[in-house]
This record gives structure tokens, C-alpha cells and sequence, in this order.
């Protein structure tokens, strides 16, 4: 897994945790996307991606509760599902 905090490498790695499986903002956080609702938002807005966004409460690793708890969902991809092949300045 790339360590690079540059935003194309943080759109490469949502995408790829999305097709594996629905993930939460920690989930992500533990991927090295900080700001995972701006990604998301970046990558609908920008890219064509569908991706739900449901809240739910999850109890993290020290047993506590968080309620609320972004849950990110790949649902469709665009046509051309290569980030890099949509925006040629993210190569």
C-alpha cells in the first residue's frame, strides 16, 4: 500500500477499499484519508463515481461507541473507471 499522502493516491486507495467492500471514515482513516468526506464528495463530483453514504454506530478497537459513523458504499463507477484516464493532471 502506497504511504503517499497526495490526493490522487488517496482517490486510488478509496476506490480500490470500495470495491472490496463497504467502508467507514475509520476504516479509511487507517488507510491514510484523513478527510475522507471531502475524497468522496471529490470523487462523485469530479469523477462520476455513485457512492451512498448511510450513518451508522460502530464500537472501535478500545471498545468505545461512535454514533453517526460515515459508512461509504461504492454503488456504480463512471464509464472510463480509471481516475488517472478522467483527469490526466492526477498521472
Amino acid at each position: 500500500m502506497s504511504k503517499s499522502t497526495a490526493t490522487s493516491e488517496q482517490y486510488k486507495r478509496i476506490v480500490e477499499a470500495l470495491r472490496m467492500r463497504p467502508q467507514t471514515s475509520y476504516d479509511l482513516r487507517r488507510l491514510g484519508i484523513y478527510q475522507a468526506a471531502t475524497r468522496i464528495k471529490e470523487l462523485r463530483d469530479r469523477f462520476g463515481y455513485l457512492i451512498t453514504t448511510d450513518r451508522v454506530v460502530i464500537v472501535d478497537r478500545d471498545g468505545y461507541r461512535h454514533a453517526r459513523v460515515a459508512l461509504y458504499t461504492l454503488v456504480a463507477e463512471p464509464a472510463e473507471a480509471s481516475i488517472a484516464s478522467r483527469a490526466p493532471a492526477l498521472r
